[in-house]
Order: structure tokens, then sequence, then C-alpha cells
């Protein structure tokens, strides 16, 4: 690559980086943005060159969208127009200073009932009723049913096609953890033709991926597709994963993606420390058939001081 990649999530789940404010009149429209351009100018004075932007939370977005509701964090309410258009402001934003801008989606879970009843019947769970299943007082899309990888590149194609986006960026493209009783019994009978339920559920997101790698590469070749996996791909030679990994416990196989090249770059949940971050970073490194391995931080370990 010609340069690291700097690049920092900007959250907007419950506001925890941005919006903080609600956009509710011209005022408060303007209090929101002028939010989201402090955070990047000091992004852009510590010399990050990389945005991942949230654009997608729980079956909402925060984009003008013809399929999904608008995220509450917005006006204060699920589906309230904010008056403007987070994503392309961002990216506007982010371009002005040099920054490339990633659309962050999280794409499997839709969020617990409280928050699909507060959707209504924009809820995905409404709409698409077939692609949903319940599971521990959630709702998810289910990576068994051969719709969803559409449903969801639908959602990816109207960001791709419409914004000037720099890449777009998966987010829990993965089965709830240790989910024995994830309902997909009916699907995997259907569908697994002789595979073990292991095998076959890392089939399912490993189609997923394929399938939106190569339908956004179809669209716009430059858009990088990216996907922020569990740190620890499975156990090395030296160190266990300690029961925490991407290849069982959540069933992404996400070295056979690179392996496969249907990956520009991964940003591994690496928030660990000392033995349990360097060996998991460099297996990524030595598996990562020329694509870009960036290490997703967790700087809560940091002192204050630093």
């Amino acid at each position: 690559p010609k340069h690291e990649v700097r690049a920092a999530w900007i959250t907007a789940v419950y506001g925890l980086d941005w919006p903080r404010t609600r956009a509710t009149s011209p005022e408060s429209i303007r209090k929101q943005q002028a939010e989201l351009i402090e955070i990047l100018d000091r992004l852009k004075a510590a010399n990050f060159n990389t945005v991942l932007f949230q654009t997608r939370t729980r079956g909402d977005v925060l984009y003008k969208s013809a399929i999904e509701p608008y995220n509450s964090i917005l006006t204060g309410k699920a589906g309230g127009d904010p008056g403007y258009d987070p994503l392309a402001f961002a990216v506007a934003e982010c371009h002005k200073r040099g920054m490339e801008c990633h659309a962050w989606m999280v794409t499997i879970p839709l969020g617990n009932r409280k928050h699909v009843a507060a959707l209504g019947k924009e809820s995905v769970t409404k709409k698409k009723r077939a692609i949903c299943v319940p599971y521990k007082r959630e709702y998810f899309l289910n990576p068994g049913h051969p719709q969803t990888k559409e449903y969801l590149m639908s959602l990816v194609r109207e960001v791709v096609e419409r914004y000037d986006v720099d890449g777009v960026h998966f987010d829990y493209l993965r089965y709830p953890e240790n989910a024995p009783r994830f309902p997909d019994s009916y699907d995997y009978r259907k569908y697994s033709k002789g595979r073990s339920l292991a095998q076959w559920r890392r089939d399912n997101l490993t189609e997923i991926v394929r399938y939106i790698y190569k339908g956004v590469k179809a669209m716009k070749p430059w858009v990088k597709v990216s996907t922020c996996p569990v740190g620890k791909y499975k156990d090395t030679s030296r160190y266990p994963s300690r029961g925490w990994n991407a290849f069982h416990t959540v069933y992404q196989d996400v070295q056979g993606w690179l392996g496969e090249g249907i990956q520009d770059q991964i940003y591994p949940m690496l928030y660990f420390r000392g033995n349990h971050f360097y060996p998991f970073a460099l297996d990524w490194q030595e598996q990562s058939n020329g694509r870009q391995i960036i290490p997703g931080l967790g700087i809560y370990f940091l002192d204050p001081g630093e």
C-alpha cells in the first residue's frame, strides 16, 4: 500500500461519538454538523487518513434510504428526517481534509424487541419477515436464508451508487456468539447438502461476503470492501484464543476470505494486550494474501497520560 491506514470508527450507536445534538431546527442542524466537523478536524490534526463513518446501526441508517428508516439518534425519533443527509455531509467533509470516508454498516443484528417496535412497520422484521429470526430477545438477519445477501446488497447498492464513498466496511457479519440454539434448523435441513452445521454456517457468511464484494466491484472497482472480524482467527500454534475466535465461535472464515481475495482490507477487533495481541496480529499478517491488515486497537487500555 502507498500509505499506512490510520483509521477511526465514528460511532453513532447511542451517540457515543456523534451526534450529541438532535437535529430539529436550522440552528440544531448546524450544531450537529459542527460536532462532526470538530471530530474530523481533530482526526486530521492527529494525522488520521481514514474515517469509518457509521452508516447503518440496527436496521436503521444515517442516510436518505428507500429501504430502511433514519436512526433516531439524529432527531430523537425513529425515521425522523434530520433535514440534511449525514452520509453525504461526512463524505464531503472528509474529502475536504484529504481523508477517505468508508461507510461502516452493521450487517446481521437488528436490535432488541423495544428497538424493533420503535421502527414500527418500517422495520425489516415487518417488511422482510422471511429473512429475520428472533434469538435471545433480539432479532437478526438469518445468514442461512439465500435472500439475506440480496437484502444487504440492496443497502450497499444505495450507498455505493449514490455516494462518493471510498469504501464499505462491514461489522458484525457473523452469527451471535456461542449460538448452538440459533433458530436455523429448518434452513440447515433445506440447504446444507450434507455439510456439518458449523461448515454450513461458515459457508453462509462467506457467500454473503463474496456476493457483496463482487457486487461492489461491478459498480465501482475502486471502492474498498472490508470487515471488522473478531480479533483472533483461531488458536495459533503457540497461543490459544481461549475459546474466543472468529472461526469457531462466530463462524467467520476470515482467512478464507483473504485467501479467496474477497476482501481488500480487514480490521480485526484486536482489543487485547501483550501475547493476546501480537501473535494474533502476526497470524493475520502472515495469512493476508497481500490484503491490508489494520488491527483494531482497544485504546481504552491506554494510560490516561497517553
